[in-house]
């Protein structure tokens, strides 16, 4: 864990080396210095408003999506192309998690070379927490605001920056983490200090916890349906489960990108992908790229409620793709 949290700690340094860079070389965006970008008049971020809107399905999100996706891309590659051959620059703003003005920092990091990954960088100059990790934390904190009791909430993850601030400034709150370690160990058992947890048979109680959070998980499970029913499993009645995913907003029907068949052996349908994983160099295979049927998927599961919850503002630092999103499922 020691190594873990050292590996976390010098991606924070090399950031912190990045936001120096940028401000000596003047790369810094501000509400002001972008009023003239074409198309910045409908840009919700120019306003300090936070544009937040539950959808429940895919016909109503796509209306209102596709009536401002143009311009809002717009003025999202227009910051690509200023800074094409920059290692990093800012936008300055507001993190709603420290609840202080900040530098976001945005770079190429993650990306295709010819968009940045807004949704994986924009990342905090003082909590380092990324655009959709922020929105998730902060998130949680409004549900946990000016409540008098103690919240038992779980994660998967617990390595993590992420884990490690909810763990510690959210008081009302009792936070489990883990994190799964291998097909070979036990199910709660604690390996130097890590908590080993499979998604697919996790060894809590049923009906122990208020809310579970999962943050680009699902799509590394190798049966999403058996991690939800888990899920909902172990909350507590009306309690949430609360979760990101990449989302594929065009696509009605998820992909299963790999399957493993009777003697455990996987078999890919698409060429392999990966994704980062703090415990592992290779990454994490992706099993699914989900689409509007994960709403369908957990209602099959029981979920009185299932929704999306999109956002969108460049002031606190939501931007990407014309929309950021996470999903929330009610027991």
């Amino acid at each position: 864990m020691h190594y873990l949290l050292l590996r976390n700690r010098i991606k924070n340094l090399y950031d912190r080396a990045k936001l120096v860079l940028a401000k000596l070389l003047n790369d810094v965006e501000t509400l002001d210095s972008i009023k003239n970008i074409p198309g910045a008049e409908i840009f919700s971020g120019l306003t300090q408003d936070l544009e937040l809107t539950a959808y429940r399905n895919m016909v109503d999100f796509q209306e209102y999506y596709n009536s401002t996706l143009d311009k809002r891309l717009a003025v999202e590659k227009y910051f690509a192309s200023k800074y094409k051959n920059k290692i990093s620059w800012i936008f300055k703003g507001y993190c709603q998690w420290c609840e202080r003005d900040t530098d976001f920092l945005a770079d190429w990091r993650y990306s295709d070379g010819v968009l940045p990954n807004y949704r994986e960088r924009l990342v905090c100059s003082y909590c380092g927490l990324n655009n959709r990790q922020r929105f998730v934390g902060d998130y949680l904190k409004k549900l946990l605001k000016n409540r008098k009791e103690v919240f038992r909430i779980y994660c998967y993850e617990q390595v993590t920056n992420f884990y490690q601030h909810m763990a510690r400034y959210l008081s009302n709150a009792d936070f489990t983490g883990s994190e799964y370690l291998g097909h070979n160990k036990k199910n709660g058992e604690i390996i130097a200090g890590i908590r080993h947890e499979d998604a697919l048979s996790l060894s809590f109680d049923s009906g122990l916890f208020d809310f579970i959070i999962s943050n680009d998980v699902y799509e590394h499970v190798p049966d999403v349906k058996i991690a939800l029913g888990e899920a909902y499993r172990c909350l507590k009645k009306n309690g949430v489960l609360i979760f990101s995913i990449p989302f594929f907003v065009d696509e009605r029907i998820t992909k299963q990108r790999v399957t493993i068949n009777e003697e455990g052996e996987m078999i890919h349908l698409f060429p392999e992908q990966y994704h980062g994983n703090p415990l592992s160099q290779k990454g994490s295979l992706v099993f699914y790229d989900f689409g509007w049927d994960i709403l369908d998927y957990c209602k099959e599961k029981g979920f009185k409620d299932v929704y999306m919850v999109a956002y969108y503002s460049l002031f606190y630092g939501y931007i990407g793709n014309g929309m950021q999103f996470i999903f929330c499922a009610e027991k």
